[in-house]
């Protein structure tokens, strides 16, 4: 078997145990009637164990998973769960990030919320984005109403987000990224999150003093310190798996500011992709005019998907110097129009992971 056949057959595995809803792990120890693809999977993946293999699973071995056969047996097999995962957040996400098109199963269903999408200001639409006045939350919650059914938010939009933007600016236009592949016509259990907590907004520049031309960058790191140097820098470089928060900010006219920002993981993550979280947002106020007047053209929240080597591409880079690696792929999970410039950094708290590098940041504008 060549090995892009495995992976094209794990890509298939994770579609049954999902459509399911059954553990990757349980389907394979209990294939039951996949058992005729499962087995020479399992029997291939066992032929090419290396000892980086051995090393690295050894201590899943403990859990008790796959009892009854051979150590390099278990070890196939907890390899080709793991394996069986990332190949499914590979497609997953690239799924959630295509454009719209009107045979995605929600517009199928819903056959009016293909003309909700947004358009630019060039009349076109931008296939990424639909207006929340379309659809509305069940209770507050991931799962919207749409049509006489429902559908999701993409996961990597929190709905805290879009209900504060909401609640705090009623009416300014405002956009999300619907899962397009996703309808019911039965209400689905809504996901148990945490409450999305609004932080506070720091007491930034007293003037609005960046003029045309000028340029402002910060990036800010986090280190692979050990617990007892810090819990929350950790937990953010251990469990979040974030590594970098960059911030630009520049003036191109007297009447015209854009800041982008964009927060790195580590770019080694055994999916392949680096899922870089990304704010854009512009203004049209002018230099020295008094922070809490300026007001956002637009403010955008985004993922950057970078794959292969534009993972290691785009991490060595820097936006310091403007131009880095495009994205293999991206989307725009949120858009609104209008809003304060300060909303910014409530924005920031609420979409970006690690709130130690946001503290920073915030903490060096507090000192400007």
């Amino acid at each position: 078997m060549e090995i892009d056949a495995y992976f094209e057959k794990l890509g298939h595995l994770a579609k049954i145990a999902k459509e399911a809803n059954v553990a990757v792990h349980e389907l394979v120890e209990n294939p039951g009637s996949h058992t005729a693809m499962v087995a020479p999977l399992l029997a291939f993946r066992e032929s090419i164990l290396t000892s980086e293999d051995e090393n690295g699973l050894s201590g899943y071995l403990a859990i008790g998973f796959f009892a009854g056969r051979t150590r390099r047996e278990r070890l196939a097999a907890f390899a080709m769960t793991f394996e069986i995962e990332h190949e499914w957040k590979r497609r997953e996400v690239k799924r959630l990030c295509e454009r719209y098109e009107n045979g995605q199963h929600l517009f199928q269903s819903v056959p009016g919320l293909f003309d909700k999408i947004r358009r630019r200001a060039s009349g076109s639409q931008d296939f990424e984005l639909i207006k929340v006045s379309a659809v509305s939350s069940v209770s507050g919650s991931e799962i919207y109403r749409a049509g006489n059914g429902f559908t999701k938010l993409c996961p990597y939009l929190s709905p805290g987000i879009v209900n504060w933007a909401q609640n705090e600016w009623p009416t300014a236009p405002a956009f999300v990224r619907l899962d397009a592949g996703y309808y019911s016509a039965a209400q689905p259990l809504q996901l148990l999150t945490e409450a999305t907590l609004v932080p506070a907004n720091p007491r930034w520049l007293e003037d609005f003093s960046l003029r045309k031309g000028m340029k402002d960058f910060a990036a800010y790191h986090l280190l692979n310190r050990p617990p007892s140097e810090g819990h929350a820098e950790y937990w953010d470089y251990h469990v979040k798996n974030v590594r970098r928060l960059e911030v630009r900010v520049e003036r191109r006219e007297d009447d015209y500011l854009t800041t982008i920002i964009e927060e790195l993981p580590r770019p080694d993550d055994p999916s392949g992709l680096m899922i870089a979280r990304c704010i854009h947002l512009d203004t049209r106020d002018p230099a020295f005019t008094p922070l809490g007047q300026v007001e956002m053209q637009h403010l955008d929240l985004a993922i950057n998907v970078y794959e292969g080597g534009d993972r290691e591409k785009r991490f060595a880079q820097s936006l310091q110097n403007g131009k880095v690696q495009d994205a293999s792929f991206r989307t725009h999970l949120f858009r609104i129009e209008g809003a304060p410039f300060v909303s910014l950094f409530s924005f920031c708290g609420m979409f970006l992971e690690s709130k130690v590098l946001l503290s920073e940041w915030l903490n060096d504008l507090v000192r400007a």
